[in-house]
């Protein structure tokens, strides 16, 4: 029961993820039945799946030819430092995905058919009790969403792209295929942002229809009210464990996602930095580039965190909602229970997204996030101004 925006959204994600090989297996879509089923897990998938995470892995052999370490970073040791790290987290990232993928294949595929189930009985629960037009506006609303955060992914790959390649000191058969392996690492790299993304919107999706749910009931009043509470009460429950595991099965690679986030856009900041005083050289396209870059890639990491806050706010925020009952008259001792049941699952079940289980991602979390990048930044530039008065002393 997905608006045709939203649902055209969600393929070119999924389409994103297929040409990676970041499913477990395929999936059936069939807009004309407005349903999705799995498909049986094939060999051409599977072999397909192997050659491309090969080729992901291998070709991080091709991203250091001799020529990027002579050229712009030569005479720069925490260019040079930043370069390797990043070509390194670039590695672990793809290592992390592509591992989880292949140890955990028959769980994440069980994981498919557990989640189709449950949306087929979840769609009941929306014809029955969700308002159409409230529905409509909410699926629009994250369809525009998503859109956006697509359109930012590739704003700053474009950017990206043109920047690295101004940056090329010298082109031969080397360095062009660098430039492609790193390239081809950018575009995995926006489609695993795009599928985490997906999740949490559909996450937000979820919690905000048993939302729209309650507030059904708050303004229908009959004798089975308690058996519609009920109902959402044991969906909230199922949603709540849906996400759970798929906080803990995708665990090591959004952890690997978030460390080459933080440590691409302290390197970004500090490319800024070196083109400001002149310390790389660079026309006025690369000024207006490499200005995009930032913007974008500032602007794409705070959507996603902001996404991350909504997900998981969006479900703690029921017990919020459940609330405004307690003004109203209640019809039955049945209703009464169901909500007395429902009161005390909300409190002992709270959901938080916590990196390999340490630090909790929340919206203080995202500050200081955001906060340790500028540090860190600062903290580089100090040798950059201490530099020239070291020249002009000598």
């Amino acid at each position: 029961m997905l608006h045709p925006k939203l649902s055209r959204v969600l393929k070119v994600i999924y389409s994103h993820s297929v040409v990676f090989a970041l499913m477990g297996t395929t999936l059936k879509i069939r807009s004309y039945k407005k349903s999705i089923r799995l498909d049986k897990l094939s060999w051409t998938y599977i072999t397909y799946s192997l050659f491309i995470s090969t080729y992901m892995l291998s070709n991080s052999y091709f991203m250091v030819p001799q020529e990027f370490l002579d050229g712009y970073i030569k005479n720069n040791i925490i260019l040079r430092c930043s370069f390797s790290l990043m070509v390194g987290l670039g590695f672990m990232e793809m290592a992390s995905c592509y591992g989880t993928i292949w140890l955990k294949r028959q769980e994440i595929i069980q994981f498919y058919k557990n989640s189709l189930n449950y949306w087929t009985r979840f769609k009941i629960l929306m014809k029955t009790t969700v308002n159409k037009q409230e529905l409509k506006d909410l699926q629009l609303s994250l369809a525009s969403r998503m859109r956006r955060e697509i359109m930012v992914l590739y704003g700053g790959f474009v950017f990206s792209t043109v920047v690295q390649y101004q940056l090329v000191s010298v082109l031969n058969n080397r360095t062009i295929l660098a430039f492609g392996a790193r390239i081809t690492h950018m575009l995995h790299f926006v489609a695993v942002k795009m599928g985490f993304y997906t999740i949490l919107i559909l996450l937000e999706h979820q919690f905000k229809v048993i939302h729209l749910a309650l507030h059904f009931i708050e303004k229908e009043q009959n004798r089975k009210q308690w058996k519609i509470l009920s109902s959402i009460a044991s969906f909230h429950l199922e949603t709540l464990q849906l996400a759970r595991k798929i906080f803990r099965v995708y665990d090591i690679s959004n952890a690997t996602l978030f460390i080459n986030m933080f440590t691409s856009t302290i390197n970004i900041l500090y490319h800024a930095v070196q083109f400001g005083n002149e310390s790389i050289q660079h026309d006025g396209w690369g000024a207006l580039f490499g200005n995009g870059l930032i913007i974008f890639n500032i602007w794409g990491t705070l959507m996603l965190l902001n996404t991350l806050e909504r997900a998981v706010s969006s479900c703690n925020y029921t017990g919020e909602q459940l609330k405004q009952f307690n003004d109203l008259p209640i019809t039955s001792k049945n209703f009464q229970r169901e909500l007395d049941k429902f009161a005390t699952h909300l409190r002992n079940n709270r959901l938080v997204y916590k990196i390999v289980g340490l630090v909790e991602l929340n919206k203080p979390a995202g500050l200081s996030y955001i906060a340790s990048i500028f540090t860190n930044l600062i903290i580089l530039m100090q040798f950059d101004l201490r530099l020239p008065q070291q020249q002009n002393i000598h």
